[in-house]
């Protein structure tokens, strides 16, 4: 009978962490409303409003604390499971 080793989970990097801390996520939606501005008021037309349709995708991941593209590189869909666990406030 052939033992395996335990499949551990990947450690994650200094940029998914960043990525799902606060900051990240603040950085995500201004990014986020930037190009929805940017593509309204500044490009116009049918490429204005494919840009504004294509900035509200970090906005939703950064409001919901995901990470559409971190299973790519084997890391976790909801950035939730980088943070680390907060004491309860008492």
């Amino acid at each position: 009978m052939q033992r395996t080793a335990p499949v551990s989970e990947p450690r994650p990097g200094r940029f998914p962490r960043f990525v799902a801390s606060k900051p990240g996520r603040l950085l995500r939606v201004a990014f986020g409303a930037s190009l929805v501005g940017a593509g309204l008021f500044a490009v116009g037309g049918p490429a204005g409003i494919a840009l504004a349709a294509f900035g509200l995708v970090p906005i939703v991941t950064g409001a919901l604390n995901l990470c559409p593209v971190a299973p790519l590189w084997g890391g976790h869909f909801f950035g939730a499971n980088y943070c680390e666990a907060r004491p309860p406030k008492r």
